[in-house]
């Protein structure tokens, strides 16, 4: 079981050692590490995400960049890369509340 996990660590590193000297995006990136976590079977061709063998989301990885057959594996695929933008949108207004939470909190301390 440990030489397990520490395989898929030494393959995710690569995959991602990959991608940086390919000059993929960070946001191809992290979407790279989300789709991973859901189906293993993706890998990289040169800038592309190739998933499942049936599916290739190229730059600028967004849903409409999801090329394949149409069917189970593609809208599955489409699926991942939508709540991937969702979840990563709602992080940036949360980081954008907290950092306006904090800047009016300096600014009352300021003021007293």
């Amino acid at each position: 079981q440990l030489a397990n996990k520490a395989r898929t660590e030494k393959e995710e590193k690569l995959s991602q050692a990959y991608a940086i000297s390919a000059g993929v995006s960070l946001e191809g990136q992290q979407l790279f590490q989300t789709i991973h976590k859901t189906i293993k079977d993706c890998k990289w061709q040169e800038k592309n995400i190739v998933v499942m063998e049936e599916v290739v989301i190229a730059p600028p990885y967004q849903v409409e960049n999801c090329k394949g057959k149409e069917g189970s594996a593609l809208s599955h695929v489409r699926k991942i890369v939508e709540k991937h933008f969702r979840d990563v949108e709602s992080q940036k207004v949360l980081q954008q509340r907290s950092q306006a939470q904090q800047t009016q909190k300096e600014t009352s301390s300021l003021s007293s």
